[in-house]
């Protein structure tokens, strides 16, 4: 999840104008959420439950209601103020990661 949030951080860095166009840029932060939040839904419950600060919820909402499964349909505002706004913050939390016990899975 880390290397996807930096990957999506790197690649919006040539600004919002150049994201909104079709092209590498926005398909490049596109394929990168799509990591992060693929990541995101395959990560242990003991995980989410440690971290609770880490917006689970919104990364699998990100994840099925436009990255994936309305592809066509991706709303690219909310895709930029993920991006701009919520993303520096999951970032930030996951250097914090605190992991489960194998018992708490």
């Amino acid at each position: 999840m880390i290397e996807a949030a930096e990957e999506a951080k790197r690649d919006s860095a040539e600004g919002k104008e150049l994201f909104m166009e079709p092209g590498q840029v926005q398909k490049s932060v596109l394929l990168d959420l799509i990591r992060l939040t693929e990541s995101a839904g395959k990560t242990s419950v003991g995980l989410k439950k440690n971290n609770p600060l880490i917006p689970w919820d919104r990364l699998n909402r990100l994840r099925n209601h436009g990255l994936v499964h309305d592809y066509a349909g991706v709303d690219l505002q909310d895709v930029w103020a993920f991006v701009r706004q919520e993303l520096p913050k999951i970032r930030r939390q996951l250097d914090h990661v605190r992991y489960p016990d194998d018992k708490d899975e």
